[in-house]
């Protein structure tokens, strides 16, 4: 019996805690938000308008320009994959609120606090990485896949991992990703991931087996 690499990499994800999120049918990532409601929503935020209000011109306009610049600095991180003439994802719209809000603080007189700013776009980052997860994980089981096939010790191919690897290959790969998702995991587990997958690559028919290697 084989498994997938897409299934070895769900499971890796589900181990670091990492939710899998079905793109498609989440309207919390499908429903796109204007950024010029985003900047409305900021100045309610900041006490500048009632909810029931409307912003004057001159207040719209500064901030839609900090919400555009809210969005390009994520942009240029690389933390962020919409662009922002379709809008931004509801799932995001509360952190923008928040950042625009507080890029616009102090032409309303008011304070943002820098630490807050900071959690604020962590929240976008991991909320990001969660949705980019499943594809991160296939790269990590691919990574251990290749790492093995490279030093010759793997019998199989990517398409027909046997069973009785997949679990070494998702906790391996689950290291592998570990730092992308500000997970830790068990070194423990992970030196027994690889003493198994040795023991496993070292049934060939010749019954020779072949010398750990760790890296």
């Amino acid at each position: 019996m084989t498994v997938s690499v897409s299934t070895i990499a769900e499971r890796s994800l589900r181990r670091l805690g990492v939710s899998i999120v079905p793109l498609n049918d989440s309207p919390v990532f499908t429903e796109m938000v204007p950024l010029k409601t985003i900047a409305t929503m900021a100045l309610v935020e900041l006490g500048v308008i009632a909810s029931d209000e409307t912003p004057t011109d001159a207040d719209q306009a500064l901030a839609a320009d900090k919400a555009m610049s809210v969005h390009t600095a994520l942009d240029a991180q690389g933390l962020v994959y919409w662009d922002s003439a379709i809008g931004i994802p509801r799932a995001f719209v509360e952190e923008y609120v928040k950042l625009t809000a507080g890029h616009s603080a102090s032409s309303f007189g008011k304070q943002a606090d820098p630490q807050v700013m900071m959690l604020l776009e962590q929240r976008v980052r991991r909320g990001v990485m969660e949705l980019s997860g499943h594809d991160i994980a296939v790269e990590a089981v691919m990574s251990v896949h290749n790492n093995l096939a490279g030093r010759g010790l793997a019998r199989w191919s990517s398409q027909d991992i046997p069973e009785m690897a997949a679990g070494p290959y998702e906790v391996i790969a689950a290291d592998f990703m570990a730092p992308k998702f500000d997970k830790q995991v068990d070194n423990d587990d992970l030196m027994s991931a690889w003493r198994s997958l040795v023991q496993i690559v070292a049934l060939p028919t010749s019954g020779q087996r072949v010398q750990a290697t760790y890296f």
